[in-house]
């Protein structure tokens, strides 16, 4: 249990911005820091689908400034890798004007790589010395810095954190969860982590509110303006869940705002998140911190559907309520982190909602249809089958995003 503590703790994070930009900026920072002299070039090996995520999500400060390359300046010139994935808090009109001047310099040369997993790899070069920082199968999880051919220690705490275990297989049964929330709610840390996220998370709702101007006010819709200040490059801070700020969004505003509206109290508030949380970390460790299927929908708006039904104490409908879900939302790819991912998130809360209260009255759709199962578990092994089939096809949203 307690590695299960420690690794739902190491999913949520405090980020300002989109996360890939953000991990960027915080590889980028080694080599502000470390490199002494003016640099001379940078070459930046990254991952597609990390690219693609960063290609036109905003940068808080960072006014249109956007995509891979404006991280990497920005990071160097800030240069606080101790920031970690809230190095864009601190962006002031210093920062933006030595990026600025760099920039026009075309010092970056990025070199895609065909890779599972996340990867980062800077290399900042100056006319003497060379600094190399590598972040690889974790938005902070730094594998090596050199200091041309000296390794530099890593002295943040958990720069060189293994990668996220896999879940046991019976995390995955719903007759077990009520259980393993009692015992992650008694972990004080982690209690503590939940309710700051809370705390940011709802008040990044509230400031979103100005971007969604419809009638009814649904939770779909605090979602939905939450994701797109963030996208925009507001400057909000946000717990992420799972290597995502929009998966923390999704998997907490709704569960909390449904809570509090039958004022259930903080302690049951905080439990529900836990479920949420906890099945957003299930369904991600199938598919990866950074896939090619939208996370926000296919993990975090599971994960709605686990915290509403911990609340409602039917997890007995979950199995059903899950095929609900995920029959409606099946198919949907992840063409990178930008505005319209406010609509994604809107509709994993519409379609969450929608599956729980059809499950609910009785309705649930057939384990033999397409690709569910018979259950949480069964269905989830199916649908992880398609992520590298829908990877290949991942390269022609590349291919677009470069020739705009």
């Amino acid at each position: 249990m307690q590695l299960l503590k420690d690794t739902i703790l190491k999913s949520l994070e405090v980020t300002s911005g989109c996360t890939e930009p953000a991990a960027i900026a915080f590889c980028a920072s080694f080599a502000g820091k470390y490199l002494k002299e003016p640099p001379v070039s940078f070459t930046l090996s990254i991952d597609q689908r990390t690219y693609k995520n960063a290609f036109a999500a905003g940068i808080p400060g960072g006014g249109e400034r956007r995509g891979s390359e404006w991280a990497l300046l920005l990071g160097f010139v800030m240069a606080c890798p101790e920031d970690r994935l809230s190095i864009f808090a601190g962006l002031d009109a210093k920062s933006l004007a030595r990026a600025d001047q760099l920039h026009a310099d075309k010092l970056i040369k990025v070199e895609l790589v065909d890779t599972e997993g996340l990867l980062i790899h800077i290399t900042g070069r100056g006319k003497k010395d060379t600094v190399q920082a590598r972040i690889r199968s974790g938005h902070t999880r730094v594998d090596l810095l050199k200091l041309n051919e000296d390794h530099l220690p890593l002295d943040l705490e958990t720069d060189s954190r293994e990668p996220i275990e896999p879940f046991a297989d019976e995390l995955f049964d719903p007759e077990h969860w009520p259980g393993v929330i009692d015992e992650l709610y008694q972990d004080s840390e982690l209690q503590q982590t939940v309710r700051q996220g809370i705390a940011y998370n709802m008040a990044a709702a509230l400031h979103g509110k100005k971007y969604v101007h419809v009638d009814g006010g649904g939770l779909e819709n605090l979602v939905m303006g939450a994701i797109y200040a963030r996208m925009n490059g507001d400057p909000i801070p946000v717990m992420s869940c799972a290597g995502s700020g929009n998966k923390g969004l999704t998997c907490m505003v709704p569960v909390v705002s449904w809570a509090r509206e039958r004022t259930m109290g903080e302690e049951k508030e905080i439990r529900a998140v836990l479920m949420s949380i906890l099945l957003t970390n299930l369904i991600t460790s199938r598919f990866g911190e950074v896939s090619s299927v939208c996370g926000a929908q296919y993990a975090a708006g599971a994960g709605v559907i686990g915290g509403i039904l911990y609340l409602k104490d039917r997890l007995d409908l979950f199995d059903g309520a899950y095929n609900n879900f995920v029959s409606a939302i099946g198919g949907g790819f992840c063409d990178g982190a930008k505005g319209s991912c406010s609509m994604r998130g809107n509709v994993a809360v519409s379609a969450a909602f929608n599956a729980i209260n059809h499950a609910q009255a009785g309705f649930t759709v057939s384990g033999r249809d397409g690709f569910l199962g018979n259950t949480f578990h069964e269905t989830l092994d199916h649908l992880a089958r398609y992520n590298p089939l829908v990877a290949r096809f991942e390269l022609e949203t590349i291919k677009i995003l470069q020739d705009k």
